[in-house]
């Protein structure tokens, strides 16, 4: 979906940039966000390193972990195993469990819908031009 880059230490901006069009060909973004990298720069380096990079990324690669999820609770759900230790708490209720279900499949769904985007065709948007 996007990605963050943030340099410290001595780098160049053409060598960040460089390798940023490098990775564009590994990396699917959605449709709608073909240019989504954010970049930061601080000349000052890490204490006892010469540089350090942080990428921050966020992708639906963990939408499978969250269908696993969903499958093992509702196989424990179904024989309402280990439900009786939850519902002794004060405020719990079995209407919770449906609820955070619910959520969970939302989610999934959510994330389904943006990998449909990937294979979209890409719209060309007109840069604004500076005067």
């Amino acid at each position: 979906l996007a990605c963050a880059l943030m340099v410290r230490g001595n780098v160049q901006v053409s060598d960040l940039r460089r390798n940023i069009e490098r990775l564009k060909p590994s990396l699917q973004f959605v449709s709608w966000n073909q240019e989504g990298w954010k970049t930061s720069l601080c000349s000052v380096p890490p204490v006892g390193h010469s540089h350090s990079l942080l990428a921050l990324a966020n992708n639906t690669c963990v939408k499978p972990t969250f269908m696993e999820l969903r499958e093992r609770f509702m196989r424990l759900y179904k024989k309402k195993a280990h439900l009786h230790h939850y519902l002794q708490i004060e405020g719990m209720e079995e209407s919770c469990f449906m609820e955070a279900l619910s959520s969970l499949s939302g989610l999934i769904e959510e994330y389904n819908q943006l990998d449909a985007t990937k294979s979209m065709p890409v719209e060309d948007f007109p840069r604004l031009s500076v005067a």
